[in-house]
């Protein structure tokens, strides 16, 4: 359900202990965190190949860079280690309750997690990943994580939008109101398209651009009900004139009851004439 925040995934060699460290580049602004921290920043899952050798598959969000490097040992304090095994994983979020401007400023600097094989507890095609001490982030197990995803607000809206019913016997200022807020929405999601998040996520920016013609669709029959209000039904008719031919019908059956069978005949030899 993160794919279209998440890169394509990427095969990495486990067999050595590895320093893994995600960062925000330079030229990314903090906004970026600020609209991309409701989703996962990085997800491992642990694999084998043919050859039996333990791999791990990472997927990021494409405007952070990974940086791995094999080491031994190192002088960075980790906390305790997440062990998973062969079809399991986890994901790198954002500590609930921690301010997105500190944990845009560590990921300035790397946020980095140990991989390492030395201890798996006697369990076979396993790994261990310890992330750096006081992170603002945590590392989550798949079968653990609950997190709600949260899409970004436009098209969260433009959905809503798409999936309200809309009263259209509703009076034209109703009509004229609903019509303004669905292309409010539509130049947003044109904003977002163009904006950061949209040129890096290149799944949002597609679920956008599917949305806006979508939206297009109903704003133009909400206009056509609008106009439909003031306009004449039929050209052929006045504009004043909004009865339809079945109660014209009935008024004139009543019409010819009414009146005088004198009267009735004189316009039937009439309508003759003219025929």
């Amino acid at each position: 359900m993160y794919h279209h925040f998440l890169n394509e995934l990427i095969v990495l060699d486990a067999e050595k202990t590895s320093i893994l460290t995600l960062r925000l580049p330079d030229d990314i602004s903090d906004f970026m965190v600020l609209q991309a921290i409701s989703a996962p920043l990085l997800e491992i899952i642990v694999i084998a190949n043919a050859d039996a050798l333990k791999n791990i598959t990472v997927r990021f969000q494409p405007f952070m860079g990974l940086k791995v490097e094999s080491l031994s040992k190192s002088s960075q304090a980790f906390n305790t280690p997440v062990t998973r095994c062969i079809g399991q994983g986890f994901r790198l979020y954002t500590r609930m309750g921690t301010a997105a401007k500190f944990c845009a400023a560590e990921l300035r600097r790397g946020v980095s997690f140990s991989l390492d094989m030395a201890n798996c507890q006697n369990l076979d095609n396993c790994l261990t990943f310890a992330l750096q001490a006081d992170s603002k982030f945590e590392l989550v197990p798949l079968e653990t994580d609950l997190r709600v995803l949260h899409e970004p607000k436009v098209l969260l809206v433009a959905k809503a939008l798409l999936a309200r019913q809309y009263d259209y016997a509703a009076s034209s200022e109703l009509i004229a109101i609903d019509m303004a807020e669905i292309e409010q929405v539509r130049l947003e999601l044109q904003t977002f398209v163009r904006g950061d998040l949209g040129l890096c996520h290149a799944g949002l920016a597609d679920e956008a651009l599917r949305l806006t013609p979508l939206l297009m669709q109903k704003q133009q029959w909400l206009f056509r009900t609008y106009t439909h209000i003031f306009e004449r039904p039929n050209y052929n008719r006045s504009a004043n004139d909004t009865d339809n031919t079945d109660k014209l019908l009935r008024k004139l059956e009543c019409y010819e009851l009414l009146a005088p069978p004198e009267l009735v005949q004189m316009v039937g030899r009439l309508m003759e004439d003219d025929t």
